[in-house]
């Protein structure tokens, strides 16, 4: 099952083991509509579809959260459910010369994919995690708010603009203290999240802020079958460019993946290539062949992505020894 997932409804694609049967519905994204879907999938016997509902798996984007209720919904009834990458998608849309693009056209592409590519199924976070993910979040939005005013404030010529945006400034800066002291306060009150956050700051260049940050959007280690899988999440795996003996691009960090990860890893990484030695081991012998700046920066990133993993998966506090710079 395809499902194109907007702010107001679900466009519905239902393909069945049989060729040709399929079905399609669309409902309202809310949970009257969620009952609803599951009623008509109930019904979908006649054209030789899928009997039971926890024999249907079900695709649908990632799309700005909208897609997160539905998920969880269908995941608690007992469906297979995967939420996937647009870009993935989008691949996939292309290679069938698709043309045209319209609700009910992207959920039986979806549903074709689904039946197709069987993608991995998908858990919801613990609400413990996703309290966490919403806070993090939030107080990113707010430094980028606080930024974003400082900015302002250094422009402005006129004094009566420039007092009120400094007492905006003031407001939001005590709103980020708030929170940082509430996100705190959550982690210290959850058992597990307390434990990964002190087995993260083991690790030279992880810092509380930035363990929480790993915490809230690398999720369950155990969604992950590799560390290099998890770098894979957060798009940093390199991207090769090769063609024939004439076309060889420098590799590039594919940066298909969570961009908040990526984000929260950078300056941890400058720190971790002075005070972190499997980090620093690594930055130094790519430096040695000879390679740019950013390039170490982004294998700096990925190693101490894969040692966060290999500390949260193994439950055990970091060890140089383990991590060679390789």
């Amino acid at each position: 099952m395809g499902i194109d997932v907007s702010k107001a409804s679900l466009e519905i694609a239902l393909i069945g083991p049989e060729e040709g049967a399929s079905a399609s519905q669309t409902v309202p994204n809310t949970e009257d509509g969620f009952e609803e879907l599951i009623g008509w999938l109930e019904k979908q016997t006649d054209a030789g579809l899928e009997k039971r509902p926890e024999q249907v798996h079900v695709c649908l984007e990632a799309s700005g959260g909208y897609q997160r209720p539905v998920a969880r919904f269908l995941h608690e009834r007992g469906l297979t459910v995967s939420v996937l990458n647009p870009l993935r998608t989008s691949a996939y849309a292309d290679s069938q010369l698709n043309r045209s693009k319209t609700d009910k056209v992207d959920a039986r592409l979806l549903a074709r994919f689904c039946k197709k590519e069987e993608p991995s199924p998908w858990e919801p976070s613990s609400s413990e995690q996703k309290s966490l993910k919403e806070m993090t979040r939030g107080l990113e939005q707010l430094k980028k708010e606080r930024d974003r005013l400082k900015n302002q404030i250094g422009q402005s010529e006129n004094p009566t603009v420039t007092g009120a945006l400094q007492s905006v400034l003031e407001s939001v800066g005590e709103q980020i203290a708030r929170l940082e002291e509430a996100i705190d306060q959550h982690v210290q009150s959850t058992d597990t999240l307390a434990r990964n956050r002190d087995l993260l700051e083991t690790i030279p260049g992880i810092g509380r802020a930035t363990a929480a940050l790993v915490l809230a959007e690398l999720g369950n280690p155990e969604r992950f079958e590799s560390a290099r899988q998890a770098a894979a999440y957060a798009g940093l795996t390199p991207s090769h460019h090769t063609s024939g003996s004439s076309v060889h691009r420098k590799p590039r960090l594919s940066k298909v993946g969570s961009s908040r990860l990526r984000r929260a890893l950078y300056f941890p990484a400058i720190a971790a290539l002075r005070f972190n030695a499997a980090v620093e081991a690594l930055g130094d012998r790519l430096a040695e062949r000879g390679k740019e700046k950013m390039v170490i920066i982004g294998a700096a990133m990925r190693k101490l992505l894969h040692i966060c993993y290999g500390v949260l998966k193994n439950q055990t506090p970091f060890d140089a020894s383990l991590h060679p710079g390789t």
